[in-house]
């Protein structure tokens, strides 16, 4: 019999070997050639970073001040993979703009973005996809001349970016038993650029991966090492993901005018339903009636009414449950004058009557 150091070394990857660096150059230079300098960087969007941080795998840098006041944090989880976390109020939002369109169309890996808050607009060729409706996005070398995103000046926005080579790829496989994502081979195999983006599903699995990325643990080390997990937990969740089945809705409508859209949405949801005219809301946005109707169903797949009529239901359904109010005062909470109407919208969308859902309270 074998004494017990013949035992194979069975712990995990993860136990293994972890890349780290002892001076800020090193990092940097292993950094850029994994990934060449962004056009952010040259245009001076960042300042250099002066020191390393997690224990010699992260940098943290200061924002322009003179474009947005905030902080960029970068960690090389793993060789070939990095996760940064950027966290900014826009000032000189023009310019930014103008470096967004260049900084997106030169991306060569893969990029999955998660939003934490505030909203930004992205446009990957026909693709619009707003942080106010998706919780991410997915993109493998956008479309050129066609890319970039837009933003408000004061807004308060997080983003946290997931690159990842095909070297990140083969470590995640090696350190978490992860094997390389069949999705992540259509997207690099994929010769229409449209085929290169897609929304991530509006799902609570991702809404809540997102929001967690905003719960740093305070010590570096202990930041990095739950970024290596919070790596392979995003790999599990894409793990089910089709592209075919999560694309946002194609439109040429531009940017600006999507905002203005989502402005339209926000002070729906801000109203809770409430019916507010088309020429009201229409002034209110600065869009025309048809663009309004129009494009509130390209971008967000159902009408204007549609949409106030399901957040009504959404408030009476809280309200049923939540509330000791009766059903007739709940029918007028939601803009019914007669609860017999409300009774019958709400059957529709539920499939139980108003009762019957106070019922289960």
């Amino acid at each position: 019999m074998g004494s017990s150091t013949d035992k194979p070394d069975i712990r995990p990857a993860i136990a293994g070997d972890v890349e780290s660096f002892s001076d800020i150059q090193s990092l940097l230079k292993r950094m850029q050639q994994e990934l060449p300098d962004s056009p952010f960087g040259k245009a001076g969007v960042w300042q250099m970073p002066d020191a390393l941080t997690a224990d010699g795998t992260a940098v943290r840098t200061l924002l322009n001040p003179d474009l947005m006041d905030g902080e960029l944090e970068i960690y090389r989880v793993f060789p070939g993979l990095s996760v940064s976390t950027v966290s900014f109020v826009a000032k000189d939002v023009d310019t930014i703009h103008q470096i967004a369109e260049k900084a997106v169309e030169e991306e060569e890996e893969i990029m999955v973005r998660l939003f934490q808050y505030g909203q930004i607009v992205y446009k990957f060729g026909d693709h619009v996809i707003d942080s106010e409706v998706t919780p991410g996005v997915l993109s493998f070398r956008p479309e050129k001349g066609r890319s970039g995103y837009q933003l408000r000046a004061g807004e308060k926005i997080r983003v946290t970016m997931f690159v990842i080579t095909e070297e990140g790829e083969r470590e995640v496989w090696h350190r978490l038993g992860i094997a390389p994502l069949k999705l992540f081979q259509e997207v690099r195999a994929a010769k229409d650029p449209a085929d290169r983006v897609f929304a991530l599903p509006s799902t609570d699995a991702f809404r809540h991966f997102s929001a967690s990325l905003s719960y740093l643990p305070a010590s570096g080390a202990a930041r990095t090492t739950y970024l290596k997990l919070k790596v392979g937990e995003l790999f599990c969740l894409l793990s089910d993901v089709r592209p075919d089945e999560n694309q946002d809705t194609q439109s040429d409508i531009p940017l600006s005018e999507v905002r203005k859209l989502s402005r339209a949405r926000i002070i729906l949801e801000e109203r809770d339903g409430e019916s507010i005219p088309i020429t009201d809301l229409s002034a209110m946005v600065g869009l025309n009636r048809r663009k309004l109707t129009e494009g509130f169903k390209a971008v967000f797949g159902e009408s204007v009414a549609g949409y106030a009529l399901e957040l009504r239901m959404r408030k009476g359904y809280q309200l049923l449950k939540e509330s000791p109010l009766p059903v007739h005062e709940i029918a007028i909470e939601c803009g019914y004058e007669h609860p017999s109407n409300f009774t019958i919208a709400f059957r529709r969308r539920f499939g139980a009557s108003p009762s019957e859902v106070r019922a289960e309270k």
